[in-house]
């Protein structure tokens, strides 16, 4: 009930419109309701008495004929217009839910996308936010409000024809109850496991697309295939036994229960008549009939609704759940970077708390020096530029920037400060430009050009048509790893950060390019604090301090040739390299 109430709560959004949409809704059912009662007066009060013997008043006939037609019309027309406001409502919210979803995406923190597959939460956003659209805005909440009501009218308008008969007819609610749990009983399990494999199908997708190269030169087709056929494959029984009880028991019951109730009644009606003292009139039986009829279409129906609304409310769980993730703490304070200086003070952090991967890093980096992390594999060295970055906090110790502890501070404005230029460098959708400006529209053509000429990206340019203007699609695919790379160094210097991590900017391209690199790397990290987690130990020669890290400790620190003279792990780690260069 919560749910409802709190999927109820985002009418407030289009609350004025929905009431106006919703009351000429009700008027039209009201209007159509009234219609067989017209219907009635015709046959009794003027074809009847016409079939004995006493003349036809045609004016009387058209008169009542007209009205009919007229309430019949008039109900019609404004049924649509209302049914064209609901429709805008529903869309109007599922636009509200999606971009809120969406937004709330932006603000979690990274640890929430570590075990979450990006399909299921695409889904949350994407799928489930239309089938609230579709289901539960677009058609449910109104069709449910008017069925009710539809019901509640007939009802009353039996009981004003015959009382006996309206009571006897109450015995369909609980019947009609029983039915409607039979279903949960029987789909709830099957509804939950379609929409998982509905978020397995989406995971399947992004896998594939993002990894199709791989999947290739491994020959990994067919069982990809396999596995997505098995996931489909659930998805469909799962539709298909659904589908079943809702065929039986919805549609199939509804009709043989009707047609029996019809049965009886024309049955007693039958009797009478053979008997000679028949008590009611053709057209007050053909209104019963019909008052009857609408009775059942409207309750099979309601019946009918409560699979679209169990999906709606399935689907509207699971966003709900995502729009309550705990979002990343907000500060209110800004940091202001003005030196670059970095320290880490007796750091120690897990991402399983029972599970420390760095134990008690304690460094200080000044303005304007270079810091080398090196390591092997799983040493610390990723989750130490993670922290540095605020995408984790440490559960003890603390980093100050300039003698500030960041985790005081609004986590953008820390990650204001500071760069990256990464192993393989992402590229967004857009163009060269929007690409280093990053959409910052204060950023003019002129920064651009000379952020992208200073890297060496000079000769690139000249061979784009467009300049800095080229699109870019597909993350940059067609240009080189090492332009790519460029681009990314260019968009580095255009931000001007006081603090930038280098990851390993030339372990990806050829020795030719490599040189070029170097120089943008020169280029930007001039008079700026910088990390380079390092990876081949000849670009970081000149580090003015060097951090080796082993199983999430400091255990070497000093300059390269200094390390060296230890005669160490890093100078292990020197030879093997010189070995097989």
């Amino acid at each position: 009930m919560k749910l409802v109430i709190r999927l109820l709560s985002y009418l407030k959004i289009v609350l004025p419109l929905f009431i106006a949409g919703l009351t000429l809704l009700l008027l039209t059912t009201g209007s159509l309701q009234v219609a067989p009662l017209f219907v009635q007066h015709i046959i009794d009060q003027i074809l009847t008495p016409a079939t004995k013997g006493a003349p036809l008043d045609y004016g009387e006939l058209f008169k009542w004929l007209s009205i009919y037609m007229g309430t019949s019309i008039i109900g019609s027309l404004v049924g649509y217009v209302s049914v064209r406001m609901l429709v805008h409502c529903a869309n109007r919210i599922a636009e509200h839910l999606r971009n809120e979803a969406y937004q709330t995406m932006q603000n979690l923190p990274i640890s929430y996308f570590d075990d979450k597959p990006a399909g299921k939460i695409s889904a949350r956003i994407v799928n489930d936010t239309e089938t609230l659209r579709s289901q539960f805005y677009g058609s449910l909440l109104s069709n449910i409000l008017v069925t009710v009501v539809s019901i509640l009218s007939v009802y009353a308008i039996i009981f004003i024809l015959n009382y006996k008969i309206g009571l006897a007819l109450l015995v369909l609610f609980p019947v009609f109850y029983v039915w409607q749990r039979l279903w949960h009983y029987r789909t709830d399990k099957q509804l939950t496991l379609y929409y998982e494999m509905q978020s397995e199908v989406n995971t399947h997708v992004n896998e594939m697309m993002t990894g199709s190269a791989i999947i290739q030169l491994f020959k990994q087709e067919d069982d990809t295939i396999k596995r997505f056929d098995n996931v489909v494959e659930q998805m469909y029984q799962a539709d298909v036994k659904m589908n079943k009880v809702h065929a039986t028991i919805s549609w199939s019951l509804v009709e043989v229960f009707k047609r029996t109730v019809f049965l009886a009644i024309l049955t007693y009606v039958g009797y009478q008549f053979l008997g000679g003292y028949l008590t009611i009139s053709a057209g007050l039986l053909l209104t019963y009939i019909n008052y009857i009829d609408r009775l059942f279409n409207n309750m099979g129906g309601l019946v009918r609704m409560f699979p679209q609304l169990q999906r709606s409310l399935t689907t509207g769980r699971r966003l709900m759940e995502l729009l309550d993730s705990p979002q990343e703490e907000k500060q209110d304070a800004q940091l202001v970077v003005s030196n670059g200086e970095v320290a880490f003070n007796h750091v120690t952090f897990g991402y399983d708390e029972k599970s420390p991967v760095l134990k008690d890093i304690h460094f200080t980096a000044k303005p304007g020096q270079t810091v080398a992390l090196v390591g092997h594999t799983g040493s610390g060295k990723s989750s130490m530029i993670n922290l540095l970055f605020r995408f984790y906090d440490p559960q003890q110790g603390d980093i100050c920037i300039d003698g500030q502890p960041v985790a005081q501070y609004n986590r953008e404005s820390v990650r204001q400060s500071m760069g990256i230029v990464l192993q393989d460098p992402y590229l967004f959708t857009g163009t060269i430009a929007s690409n280093v400006a990053m959409d910052d529209e204060t950023m003019s053509e002129e920064t651009i050009i000379d952020a992208l000429h200073k890297v060496g990206a000079g000769d690139l340019l000249k061979r784009l048509d467009k300049g800095i203007y080229e699109p870019v699609v597909e993350k940059g695919n067609a240009f080189s790893s090492g332009e790519r790379q460029l681009i990314s160094f260019a968009r580095t210097l255009a931000s001007n950060p006081k603090i930038l991590i280098l990851d390993e900017a030339t372990s990806h391209i050829d020795t030719e390019t490599e040189a070029i690199i170097q120089q943008a790397m020169a280029v930007v990290k001039e008079g700026r604090t910088t990390f380079i987690i390092a990876h081949r130990l000849s670009t970081i020669r000149d580090a003015d301090q060097i951090l080796v890290l082993h199983e999430g400790e400091i255990v070497e620190r000093g300059t390269h040739q200094s390390l060296l003279e230890l005669n160490g792990r890093y100078a292990n780690m020197h030879k093997m390299q010189h070995t097989m260069g």
